[in-house]
């Protein structure tokens, strides 16, 4: 403001002297125009008294979030599927099997942790796997068999001899029986018989049950019919199927009345050629018959027992031994 009143002042001394003054009247509303555009243009420009305009506050990088006390929910991670497995125990057709990684039915024995089973051509696992034993088997671990899934034992009680006739004792029937029941292996029991008639079998079911002395079984007394091993010179290797028929059933009578159940155990051949099959089938019938490719025999009769190898390798037993399968209840 001070500069613009020492103009003022400035322009009043020239008006005062005679040589400026007609000059300085034409250039006075110029000036006076002029004036006044400095006057009101800080206006339009915000200057002036007005407090001037705030400026902008530097860059500063913004405050961090504040974390919060409890951690985030994580987040769910989609886990692929495991590989559907079809191996294993199934039922089909309400069979047991068992169906191996490339999905093939197993057949025949065959140890599944630990444990044997037998399944047939068709894989169906047999109900019940058992073991038939004499002295020929020597030392056994029972309670080794029975970890490895036997079930039961046919143990033999004694048998006659196929030329003299002679009666005599298995040296290890005791001790088998003994063993088995203490490790929880279910028993049955067989007499090797080379009866040549009913009284001779009656006498040899008496020996069976002498010996037995009341133990209690859960599996029948089978009579053993076969051919001797010097045929046809064995003393019963000649009989006919009524006579050998006749013989099965003295046999089983004396165990059934003293109270125990009973049986006849033969080769599918002996059975169906050298005895009197119908004559002999109200008792529990042991077929044996070692067939191919684990195939259930073709005996078109009714049997309860199939004894399907002598080739069997169980824990606790260091020769081959018997193998029996049971599908239906004997």
């Amino acid at each position: 403001m001070k500069t613009i009143t020492g103009f003022l002042n400035r322009i009043l001394d020239c008006i005062s002297n005679p040589k400026l003054r007609i000059p300085l009247m034409i250039l006075a509303p110029c000036l006076a125009l002029v004036l006044a555009v400095l006057l009101v243009l800080p206006v339009f420009r915000g200057g002036g008294d007005r407090a001037p305009a705030p400026t902008a506050a530097p860059f500063a990088a913004p405050a961090p979030e504040t974390l919060p006390t409890d951690p985030p929910e994580a987040i769910p991670v989609e886990l692929a599927e495991p590989e559907e497995r079809n191996d294993g125990w199934q039922t089909v057709d309400g069979k047991r099997v068992f169906i191996l990684e490339d999905g093939s039915y197993a057949v025949g024995l065959q140890e599944i942790d630990g444990r044997l089973y037998y399944f047939n051509q068709n894989g169906e696992k047999a109900r019940a796997l058992g073991i038939d034993v004499s002295f020929y088997d020597g030392a056994i671990d029972w309670n080794a068999v029975k970890a490895q899934g036997i079930e039961f034992a046919i143990i033999r009680v004694g048998g006659r001899g196929w030329t003299s006739g002679v009666i005599y004792d298995d040296s290890r029937t005791q001790e088998y029986l003994r063993g088995a029941r203490a490790a929880g292996v279910k028993i049955g029991v067989y007499f090797y018989s080379t009866a040549i008639d009913r009284r001779e079998a009656v006498e040899e079911a008496n020996m069976t049950l002498r010996l037995l002395d009341g133990i209690p079984l859960e599996y029948p007394i089978f009579i053993d019919m076969e051919f001797s091993g010097e045929y046809p010179k064995g003393r019963s290797d000649q009989l006919s199927p009524s006579e050998r028929a006749e013989i099965v059933i003295a046999f089983c009578e004396t165990v059934q009345n003293s109270g125990y159940r009973a049986g006849v155990y033969a080769s599918q051949n002996y059975l169906k050629a050298y005895i009197d099959y119908h004559s002999v089938d109200q008792y529990t019938v042991w077929l044996a018959s070692y067939t191919a490719n684990n195939k259930l025999p073709k005996f078109y009769e009714r049997y309860d027992i199939w004894q399907f190898s002598d080739r069997g390798r169980v824990n606790g037993i260091r020769s081959d031994v018997d193998m029996n399968a049971i599908y239906e209840n004997p």
